[in-house]
């Protein structure tokens, strides 16, 4: 009897075993995994294959779903057969830019991210968000310096090779060099060091990083903090939510970069942007309490394209539309870097559309269309819209159309930007849709740099 009761303990414990494939690494509840194109991975005793890649798209067959899952850049995850999964990083966005270190996290076809759906992310009692709500900081989510954003401006006096943000940067433009918007330690946590000398030509920047105490190899990386402000010094040992300090900036900006980096050995200030964890989720669900998609909607707006980040809290309302920002443009797997061209000037701005996106770089793109259409999410009723057309620099040719409602087409000069008539428009769908037209011979771009719509009733 003894020896049948021993033989089936190790068969369950072999059998458990199976249960789960080995992640890479774990931060917090989740779980991430490299994983190629044909290979297999089980977790909570499901099997999750990797079909393919087209471009920052994955294709997975989850038990027996079958889901299309882009790169979680700034989208949300999905569950399936219980799991909530993302894909944290693949190899299409990773060749975008040579900057791969910030990438090296990924060594297959895709590393995807896999939890519990009835588990948080992160564990609300141990972890919290890394700005303090105290003073009223809102995050509206839709910076332009989110995780693995190509980063590439075509203005043509800045000659900046494209790379990916390494992490999350959060407007905190109203706090710059002031006692405000505190920012703290994310969980209990060891200051592993501090920079607080010439970062910058100012020489007020300082950048700490921490180390989990729960999880060694995890460390959170705090850039742009003010010099004079921090409470924190090298070896301390912090608990959830404890004052580090505050931020500064540049000389036109002050944001909080954050990241997470999963390392065997401690990152050094010069390369501590390698190794970067995705974690737009995580920060998501620790501010909105939750990681599903909510839907925004507008009555009214006022959009501006490409402004420089001073002036619009760095929104250059190029990225694809995701229903909790409630706008965005409506782009498929042809575009790898999953947003569209911009350019400022001044005070001034504007998105560039183009049939070839990105052209002589990495992530040059064809779109199969001969449009593109900008989405706001809105009540039902009647709008009054207008948009402003055309190009800080290059002569532009653009027909513009509201709910296909034609609202004219404009051949422009250099620097020539022109505002359309005003169009009235019937919703009955929840979306008003901005059609721009691309010159169909190719040889001229189209440049969007402002919308201003409102209900009439």
């Amino acid at each position: 009897m003894k020896k049948i009761i021993c033989i089936l303990f190790i068969a369950t414990c072999f059998t458990g075993l199976g249960q789960n494939s080995h992640p890479d690494f774990i931060w917090g509840n989740a779980s991430y995994f490299n994983i190629n194109i044909g290979e297999t991975i089980q977790f909570n005793n499901v099997d999750i294959k990797l079909l393919q890649l087209k471009n920052h798209f994955n294709e997975f067959k989850i038990g027996e779903d079958t889901l299309c899952l882009k790169v979680s850049r700034r989208t949300l995850p999905e569950v399936s057969f219980g799991i909530r999964i993302f894909v944290a990083d693949n190899k299409n966005v990773k060749a975008l830019t040579s900057d791969t270190a910030v990438h090296a996290l990924l060594n297959k076809d895709a590393l995807v991210c896999l939890s519990d759906f009835k588990s948080n992310l992160l564990n609300p009692n141990q972890y919290i968000f890394p700005i303090s709500f105290n003073d009223g900081f809102l995050w509206s989510a839709e910076e332009d310096s989110y995780m693995f954003s190509y980063q590439y401006c075509e203005n043509p006096e800045k000659h900046i090779p494209p790379y990916s943000y390494p992490g999350i940067g959060f407007n905190l433009q109203d706090a710059r060099g002031i006692d405000k918007h505190l920012i703290t330690a994310i969980e209990k946590s060891t200051v592993v060091w501090v920079e607080d000398k010439n970062i910058n030509i100012e020489d007020k920047q300082a950048s700490v990083l921490l180390e989990s105490n729960s999880q060694p190899g995890i460390y959170y990386l705090y850039d742009h903090l003010y010099n004079k402000t921090l409470e924190v010094k090298e070896g301390q040992k912090l608990v959830r939510g404890e004052i580090i300090g505050t931020i500064w900036g540049d000389e036109i900006w002050g944001n909080l970069e954050f990241s997470v980096i999963k390392s065997d050995t401690i990152p050094a200030f010069e390369n501590r942007h390698n190794r970067v964890v995705n974690i737009f989720p995580q920060m998501y669900e620790l501010y909105f309490k939750q990681v599903f998609n909510y839907i925004k909607n507008y009555s009214k707006g006022r959009i501006r394209f490409g402004l420089i980040r001073s002036l619009n809290g760095n929104m250059k309302h190029v990225s694809t539309f995701q229903n909790y920002t409630g706008k965005g443009w409506s782009l498929g797997q042809w575009n790898t870097a999953d947003k569209v061209a911009w350019i400022c000037n001044g005070e001034t701005g504007n998105a560039r559309l183009k049939k070839v996106l990105f052209k002589g770089t990495k992530a040059e793109c064809k779109n199969p269309n001969d449009y593109f259409d900008y989405q706001i999410n809105v009540l039902n009723g009647v709008y009054r819209i207008r948009a402003k057309v055309g190009d800080l620099f290059e002569s532009s040719w653009q027909k513009v159309a509201f709910n296909g409602i034609d609202a004219g087409t404009f051949s422009l000069k250099n620097g020539e930007t022109k505002w359309t008539s005003e169009r009235v428009v019937k919703v009955s769908e929840g979306k008003l849709t901005v059609r721009i037209f691309i010159d169909p011979e190719n040889e001229k771009m189209a440049g969007l740099s402002e919308i201003v719509f409102q209900q009439a009733y």
